[in-house]
C-alpha cells in the first residue's frame, strides 16, 4: 500500500544486521532534508580481532610473507552521505544515488615471517609490527530503500565505489643481529611487491639493531556494498 509523502522533516536511525556476524558494529542516521533529499550520517565500530575474509586476503597476499591467520585488526570509521531519491515517493522511499565521504582508522598488529641462522640451523621466526592506518576516500553509492511497516524501514545498499588516500606506520621493537636484518629486509621487500593498491614505504635505516619500522601510504580503493538495515523511524 503506497504511503503519501509530505515535507515532514522524519529521522531514521538503522542498524546494518549481516555486519553483526562480523564482529562489526555499523549504524546510520538519517535524517530526511526535502521532498527528494536525505541526509545520513555512518558510524562504524569492530573491535581488534582476527582478519575478515582470511581466505580471500591469503590468495592476494602470500602466506609465507604475512602470517594471515595470526593478524589482527580493528576499525573506527565514519562515513557523512548527501542523498538523492529517484522515486515519485520522494525522500526516504525507493531507489537513491548518494556521494558520501568515508574516513576509516584502522588498528592492530601484523607478524611477518623471517629468520635467523644459527650453527647451522635456520630458524623461523616472527616480527610482531604495530601500528595504525588512516584512510580518507569519496565515493557513489547506489542504494534503495522501503518502508515495511508504519515505523520501520529497510535500506539496501547495493553497491558504492570509493577512492582516496592513506597514510600510517607499523613498529616491530626487538633487537635484531646481522642476519636476522638482513632476513626481515629482504620479507618487507617482498611484501612491497606483493601487495595490491597499497604503497609500502621502508624508512632508511631499516631494519636496524633495534628493530624495523614501515610506513603505508598512496592510493586506497573501497568497495561499500551489500548492507542490510533495518531502520526505525521517529
Amino acid at each position: 500500500i503506497a504511503q503519501p509523502v509530505n515535507d515532514k522533516k522524519e529521522s531514521i536511525i538503522k542498524i546494518n544486521v549481516p555486519a553483526l556476524a562480523f564482529k562489526n558494529i555499523s549504524l546510520q542516521y538519517e535524517r530526511k532534508i526535502n521532498k527528494k533529499q536525505s541526509f545520513a550520517f555512518s558510524l562504524r565500530y569492530r573491535p581488534t580481532g582476527n582478519l575478515p575474509f582470511q581466505g580471500l586476503v591469503k590468495k592476494a597476499v602470500d602466506d609465507t610473507l604475512i602470517r594471515i591467520d595470526l593478524t589482527r585488526i580493528g576499525n573506527l570509521g565514519i562515513t557523512p552521505e548527501y542523498r538523492f531519491y529517484l522515486s515519485k515517493k520522494g525522500a526516504m522511499h525507493g531507489i537513491y544515488l548518494a556521494p558520501f565521504l568515508s574516513y576509516n582508522h584502522y588498528s592492530g598488529n601484523v607478524p611477518v615471517n623471517y629468520y635467523d641462522y644459527v650453527n647451522n640451523v635456520i630458524i623461523d621466526k616472527t616480527a610482531n609490527f604495530s601500528g595504525s592506518v588512516n584512510t580518507y576516500t569519496a565515493g557513489l553509492q547506489l542504494g534503495a530503500q522501503w518502508q515495511i511497516s508504519d515505523k520501520f524501514f529497510f535500506d539496501w545498499w547495493i553497491i558504492g565505489l570509493n577512492y582516496g588516500t592513506s597514510n600510517g606506520s607499523f613498529n616491530f621493537a626487538s633487537s635484531l643481529n646481522d642476519i636476522e636484518q638482513i632476513s626481515l629486509q629482504f620479507e618487507l621487500e617482498k611484501i612491497k611487491q606483493t601487495i595490491p593498491m597499497i604503497q609500502i614505504e621502508i624508512p632508511k635505516g631499516n631494519p636496524n639493531d633495534n628493530g624495523a619500522v614501515f610506513n603505508v601510504k598512496g592510493p586506497w580503493a573501497g568497495i561499500r556494498a551489500m548492507g542490510l538495515n533495518i531502520g526505525y523511524k521517529f
